[in-house]
């Protein structure tokens, strides 16, 4: 997802996490109702419409509008109604909901974090990479957006395991990384390593880096991809390549490369 286009805190508009359309944004304060004394939320059940159906000074519509919310209401959705017989004075800070001009579903705020609905980065892992280590990516995607330092340490995981891939002991990091830098790789990989690495660290041990922090994780997706295409994929387009040589001259190749 492009940085512009990420949902952010009081932005005009950003790409909706319900219909991923980029849309404008209609933005909510929250007031508070006290329940009556006795009173307290309730999920409403199958009686609930019965006793609704079995009203006989309701008319129809206003019954299948009475279902109608009835049913939003179990399904789980956050909705809003218009009531113009409360007026309250309770003010909720903190807490605020967005409304997506494209879809007209609310999405909702604590402090500066989308907690509904779930928002996953949308950014797939290097093709090439292993199944555990596209599985500890896609996972970092999940969570992105709700805990950014979590995200930072799941992909430090997943260079560590591509160090274990590349026959390194996996047991220090910046101690594969450094044998990796003996056998020649390319001083960008190794600079791209070591921002995953550090800021990796600093997300489990916090030091002088910010880790809870979205853009800096959302970088880190893209290096770890990077990373990835330049160790794996690369290597392997290359020697694939290679294999379709004639033999005859792989094998002058194998005796210049022996003087």
């Amino acid at each position: 997802m492009a940085q512009d286009s990420m949902p952010i805190l009081g932005k005009a508009a950003f790409t909706c996490p319900h219909c991923k359309a980029i849309a404008h944004q209609y933005w909510y304060q929250v007031r508070a109702d006290q329940y009556d004394k006795g009173k307290s939320p309730i999920i409403p059940d199958d009686e609930f419409i019965d006793r609704i159906n079995g009203e006989q000074k309701f008319d129809d519509d206003h019954k299948n509008r009475l279902v109608h919310w009835v049913n939003r209401m179990r399904a789980g959705e956050i909705f809003t109604t218009i009531t113009e017989w409360k007026s309250s004075n309770i003010d909720v800070h903190n807490l605020c909901l967005s409304r997506c001009y494209s879809c007209d579903r609310i999405s909702v705020w604590v402090h500066d974090r989308l907690v509904h609905p779930g928002h996953a980065l949308r950014i797939e892992p290097n093709m090439d990479l292993p199944e555990e280590i596209k599985s500890d990516f896609r996972e970092a995607a999940e969570i992105w957006h709700s805990s950014p330092r979590g995200s930072a340490a799941l992909l430090r995981l997943c260079i560590q395991k591509l160090c274990i891939r590349l026959g390194k002991s996996g047991r220090n990091l910046n101690n594969d990384i450094g044998e990796l830098v003996k056998e020649g790789l390319d001083p960008r990989i190794q600079k791209s390593l070591d921002i995953v690495r550090v800021i990796g660290n600093n997300a489990v041990h916090p030091g002088q880096i910010l880790t809870d922090d979205r853009e800096t994780a959302s970088r880190l997706f893209r290096l770890v991809n990077m990373i990835a295409d330049a160790m794996i994929t690369q290597p392997k387009h290359i020697n694939e390549f290679y294999e379709e040589l004639p033999e005859s001259a792989k094998r002058q190749i194998e005796k210049r490369d022996a003087c």
